[in-house]
């Protein structure tokens, strides 16, 4: 655990996006050390996605599960742990934010499954409408009821998983949700920024509109400074 003055953050990685992309942005785990850094905290990384054993959640102020250009569907072992694990972390009260596919294997270890979203992909900055539970989550606060944020992805959680509901689009039910006091996962990145998002747009040959927008940062400040003890 960290001191009173620093917090220490778990990333748990899952994986690596486009070697382009790394080159001039870095990755998953990069963009989120961005916000921390800004917030003083300690990162410990953890390369779950290259089967390096899980540590101790409890030795964590927070944990966060990065994006990932896997999917759920995929069934690798280390996927199933993970998910096993990261329920763990929160029964034993250790807060934890699963973003994109961190928030698709969480819902899936809370009895959700994971498709092909047959909605369609969703790329670039996005509308996000706030549930009523999710208007009084500390992950939101001052956050309007509408939102922009950055998305991207493929795979949706089609069966709903025994969780609280925060966020949706008319694309994605599942935008974000709550289990318990501890976790909460997001569908979109609040941790990638704009000009990554375009380039990885197009690596892959997507077209998609993508505006810079704050309300990502903030609701990283919110789960640092209103979602952890």
């Amino acid at each position: 655990m960290s001191t009173a003055s620093t917090r220490t953050i778990l990333i748990i990685k899952t994986g690596t996006t486009e070697p382009k992309v790394v080159d001039q942005f870095g990755d998953y785990d990069e963009w989120f050390r961005a916000v921390l850094a800004y917030h003083k905290s300690e990162i410990i990384l953890c390369q779950a996605w290259q089967n390096e054993p899980l540590p101790d959640p409890q030795q964590f102020d927070g944990i966060i599960l990065t994006g990932s250009p896997a999917s759920v569907r995929d069934d690798e072992t280390w996927m199933t742990t993970l998910g096993e694990w990261t329920i763990q972390a929160a029964s034993l009260k250790v807060p934890v934010l699963a973003v994109c596919f961190g928030h698709q294997l969480a819902g899936e270890a809370l009895g959700g499954r994971v498709e092909i979203n047959p909605a369609g992909p969703e790329y670039g900055t996005i509308e996000v409408a706030l549930t009523t539970a999710g208007k009084t989550d500390p992950l939101f606060i001052g956050i309007p009821p509408i939102f922009h944020v950055q998305s991207t992805h493929r795979d949706s959680l089609t069966e709903s998983p025994d969780a609280v509901l925060l966020a949706s689009t008319p694309n994605t039910k599942w935008q974000a949700f709550r289990w318990g006091g501890f976790l909460r996962a997001v569908q979109f990145h609040p941790e990638i920024p704009a000009a990554a998002l375009q380039a990885l747009c197009q690596e892959r040959g997507i077209e998609a509109q993508v505006q810079p927008q704050c309300h990502g940062f903030q609701i990283l400040t919110n789960w640092l400074s209103h979602c952890l003890k």
